[in-house]
């Protein structure tokens, strides 16, 4: 069975090359991972919560898929860079967003921790390979996961011809697997309404977790950090990541406004 979050290594990879096991980081910018997880509490903090004060329907039951087109949306129109590229990733009607780093050779997609812990779970079912399997089999093919568990697959479910020509249709030829790309999965979770834990996962074949990465510290930076850090993305408009403060309601009276409004009126 596979197990999404039971391995206990982090920022490791194993990489099998010429039957050798060898050490593989994830390499993934602090500028970038910064950026990428500011879209995720925009997209789902701000965007969902003045969609929801807004509207006036009484139900909220494509609320789920919605979290989804804002967090594409903040991706498509804040992440793209010379190095960064946003790309469209479309199927049968449904559409998504990578965001491919061409100069680190990685592809992140942005999958709920809920949600990856369903495909898991789905694999041996489907008729078709969820996109998160193709993408797994073709560019982490040499990846191997530290622990490996008992196989969620007695047999793999499909063929190779079947997982190398849905990879081919689904990038369109926007990646090369012989470029040695490597697939990570930008895992959050939201509670309350809230980001409350937010990783970059790297998954083998067998979407056993081969490598993971806390992405928590920059849900709510500490200053010292961020004027620490330096962009490492070529053409960013600054050095320093920009946290964004929310405005403080002016409706809001303090004791001190009332007492000097009560001294007004006396």
């Amino acid at each position: 069975m596979v197990s999404f979050c039971s391995t206990n290594f982090d920022q490791r990879s194993f990489v099998l090359i010429r039957d050798k096991i060898v050490e593989a980081s994830i390499e993934l910018p602090d500028d970038l991972a910064y950026k990428i997880v500011c879209c995720l509490r925009e997209a789902l903090e701000d965007d969902v919560s003045s969609f929801l004060a807004s509207s006036n329907l009484v139900t909220h039951n494509g609320l789920r898929s919605l979290k989804g087109d804002f967090i594409h949306t903040r991706l498509q129109t804040e992440l793209g860079s010379k190095q960064i590229e946003v790309v469209p990733l479309c199927r049968s009607g449904w559409k998504s967003r990578l965001v491919i780093d061409r100069e680190h050779k990685r592809v992140y997609s942005v999958i709920s921790k809920g949600r990856m812990k369903q495909v898991a779970k789905e694999a041996r079912h489907r008729n078709v390979p969820h996109y998160a399997l193709l993408f797994a089999y073709n560019l982490n093919s040499k990846v191997r996961a530290p622990h490996k568990q008992m196989s969620m697959f007695d047999e793999y479910p499909f063929s190779d011809e079947i997982m190398t020509k849905g990879f081919d249709k689904l990038v369109g030829g926007i990646l090369n697997t012989n470029e040695n790309y490597q697939y990570c999965v930008i895992s959050y979770e939201v509670i309350d309404r809230e980001l409350s834990d937010c990783q970059v996962i790297i998954l083998d074949r067998d979407l056993d977790v081969a490598a993971k990465k806390s992405l928590n510290r920059y849900i709510t930076p500490e200053y010292s950090a961020l004027t620490s850090q330096h962009s490492s993305i070529k053409g960013s408009d600054s050095s320093v990541p920009r946290v964004k403060l929310k405005k403080r309601e002016s409706n809001i009276t303090t004791p001190l406004v009332s007492l000097k409004e009560e001294e007004k009126q006396a």
